[in-house]
C-alpha cells in the first residue's frame, strides 16, 4: 500500500459484518481498476483529494489501463521508447563439450556458455525449451538475439548447422559474407539475430568472435 494513501489494502470480511463507508470506500471502490471513456471523464472523477496513489483505471478510447503514481497518471506496462540503465541478462553455464545436438532454451537464458572444449562439430538448435517452441513465443516482426560460447582445443571444431525448432531457418546470412570456421586453442563466440517473418519461418544474422 502506498505510504500516505488511505486505501486500505486487503481485509477479510466475515459473515455479518456491517461495512462501514470508509471500508466501502478504501478496500472496495479505490481498489478497483475502474472503467472510463477517456482520460478526460477520469479526471473529471477523481479529481483530488479523490484520486489516490495506487489506483488504477481503464480508458475505453484508447485500450489501456492506467494507474497514479502519486503525482500524475501513467499508462500500466507501457515500455515504449523506454530507457534501459545497465540491464542484466541471465546466462546458462553447463560443463559441455559441443558435440552434436546442442539446445539453446531461450526461456531459461538467451546466453548458453560451455565450459569444456568441443569434441565434435555441432549443431545449435534454438528453441523455447523441450516442450516450447521459439515459434509459439515469438510474434511476426520481433526478434531475439542469442549467445553460444564455447573453448575449442587443439582440433577447429565448429557449428556444421543451424537450427530454429529443429529446422533450417528461410536464411542464414554471416557477418563478413561466408561461413567461419573454428579456431583451435580458442574460445569461440557465436552472436544468432533471429527475426521472425512468418508462421514457423525465421531469418538469421550470425557473427562468430574469436577470444584468446
Amino acid at each position: 500500500m502506498p505510504i500516505g494513501s488511505p486505501n486500505a489494502g486487503y481485509k477479510t470480511f466475515n459473515t455479518g459484518d456491517v461495512l462501514t463507508a470508509a471500508q466501502v470506500q478504501y478496500h472496495l471502490q479505490n481498489q478497483t481498476i475502474m472503467t472510463f471513456a477517456t482520460a478526460a471523464a477520469r479526471d473529471a472523477a477523481l479529481t483530488a483529494p479523490i484520486r489516490q496513489e495506487g489506483m488504477f483505471a481503464y480508458l475505453a478510447d484508447t485500450d489501456s489501463v492506467t494507474f497514479y503514481n502519486g503525482t500524475a497518471w501513467e499508462v500500466f506496462g507501457d515500455q515504449t521508447l523506454a530507457t534501459l540503465t545497465s540491464p542484466k541478462e541471465v546466462n546458462t553455464t553447463a560443463a559441455g563439450p559441443a558435440t552434436g545436438t546442442v539446445n539453446l532454451d531461450v526461456v531459461t537464458s538467451s546466453i548458453l556458455i560451455y565450459t569444456s572444449d568441443a569434441t565434435a562439430d555441432w549443431t545449435l538448435n534454438v528453441r523455447g525449451n523441450s516442450t516450447t517452441t521459439l515459434d509459439s513465443i515469438m510474434a511476426t516482426g520481433e526478434q531475439i538475439s542469442v549467445v553460444f560460447e564455447t573453448p575449442i582445443g587443439a582440433t577447429a571444431y565448429e557449428p556444421t548447422a543451424f537450427t530454429v525448432d529443429g529446422s533450417a531457418p528461410a536464411s542464414i546470412k554471416w557477418l563478413g559474407g561466408s561461413t567461419p570456421i573454428g579456431n583451435i586453442n580458442s574460445t569461440d563466440v557465436y552472436v544468432y539475430t533471429i527475426r521472425k517473418t512468418g508462421a514457423a519461418t525465421f531469418t538469421v544474422l550470425a557473427s562468430q568472435n574469436k577470444f584468446a
